[in-house]
């Protein structure tokens, strides 16, 4: 009874450790690829507990960004960065413009990104859509011959493809069943089938 009595005093007293250790929704920089991956942010806060802010001088065109983190002001030279995540968990990526994008599919191999566009207007303006191979690649504008083209010597690939898209299908659709966007189910069953031969 004793040791029964040990055992759940212990689980009581880990109990809040526990759930210190997740991982909280934050918010900060992105120094590089890698960090993305990772999920290390620098300059980070808790959005539940601290704020910051992000300047991004986009009508100015400054090659930086200001951070406001702790009430001190960093200017961090956009080119220097991989990207940043806000608070509503929303991941983005600097381009050699200068400008940011959206990351469509942030946990997947083959990312997909988005521009911004504000919403104004009775015509909504179509956002321009770019992907990189891998978070380390460049990024190129979204489409099927830039994306076999990432991928040359994976002809399983470029079949699968032009099966699944060969009626000009959305290339960022999202596979609920396999919980991914379409092409990077695709571009993981080519490795899958290629492996198996």
């Amino acid at each position: 009874m004793k040791t029964v009595f040990f055992v759940l005093l212990s689980l009581v007293a880990l109990a809040p450790t526990a759930r210190g250790q997740s991982v909280p929704l934050g918010s900060g920089l992105y120094r590089s690829a890698e960090a993305f991956r990772n999920h290390r942010l620098t300059l980070a806060v808790d959005c539940k507990t601290e704020t910051h802010k992000l300047r991004f001088h986009e009508f100015s065109g400054k090659p930086y960004l200001t951070v406001i983190h702790g009430g001190k002001p960093y200017q961090v030279a956009k080119d220097s960065l991989f990207g940043f995540r806000d608070c509503e968990g929303h991941d983005y990526r600097f381009a050699s413009d200068n400008q940011h994008y959206g990351i469509l599919n942030p946990g997947e191999e083959l990312l997909l990104y988005q521009e911004e566009v504000p919403v104004a207007g009775k015509y909504p303006i179509q956002p321009k859509r770019f992907f990189s191979p891998t978070a380390d690649a460049p990024m190129q504008p979204l489409a099927l011959l830039a994306v076999k083209k990432a991928f040359p010597d994976n002809h399983r690939f470029h079949d699968l493809l032009d099966a699944q898209f060969q009626n000009g299908g959305e290339l960022t659709a999202y596979d609920t069943m396999h919980r991914m966007t379409k092409i990077n189910w695709l571009l993981r069953q080519s490795r899958v089938e290629t492996a198996a031969h």
